[in-house]
């Protein structure tokens, strides 16, 4: 019998290939954590991976409710107070009161913000562009799809933690 056909052994192929999967995302993971914490340090030595994030996330908006921004980064609003008391006083970000909701913050690049970001990646591209460039569009956009499953099942996952 094939193992096509053999329950057992589709089942342990299964298995298996999700292990493989798990350990090439962890993998892909602490690489790109790396490539992060080395960007943070390179805007400063005393900046956090998530400040370096947070910086990032207003480069590509302009500007940015500090409420929203913890959520496109998935953090806690008091990590976001945090990391925007740090880059102030690193004269890096600067607060604006939303002159729509006058309790809302919207968070902005300083001049020096701006340069050194710009410092760091003069293309203003994505951490992943230079790791992808030699892909095609036919396998970016696949790839595409299947994170994008993999982020829908995870969504799934943690919005319902007992199933």
């Amino acid at each position: 019998m094939s193992a096509d056909r053999d329950p057992v052994a589709s089942d342990d192929r299964h298995a298996a290939a999700i292990l493989t999967a798990e350990d090439s995302i962890s993998t892909l993971s602490r690489k790109l954590q790396l490539i992060v914490r080395n960007a943070a340090t390179a805007v400063d030595p005393s900046l956090q991976p998530v400040s370096y994030r947070l910086l990032r996330t207003i480069q590509r908006c302009g500007t940015v409710q500090a409420s929203v921004a913890a959520d496109m980064l998935v953090v806690d609003r008091s990590v976001i107070s945090r990391q925007v008391r740090q880059l102030e006083n690193l004269g890096l970000v600067e607060t604006r009161t939303d002159p729509v909701d006058g309790r809302a913050r919207i968070l902005a690049l300083t001049e020096e913000g701006t340069l050194r970001m710009r410092s760091v990646n003069p293309t203003n591209r994505t951490i992943l562009h230079g790791l992808l460039a030699s892909w095609s569009a036919e396998e970016l956009e696949s790839f595409s799809a299947q994170v994008e499953r993999l982020n829908e099942a995870a969504d799934v996952a943690t919005a319902n933690p007992a199933t």
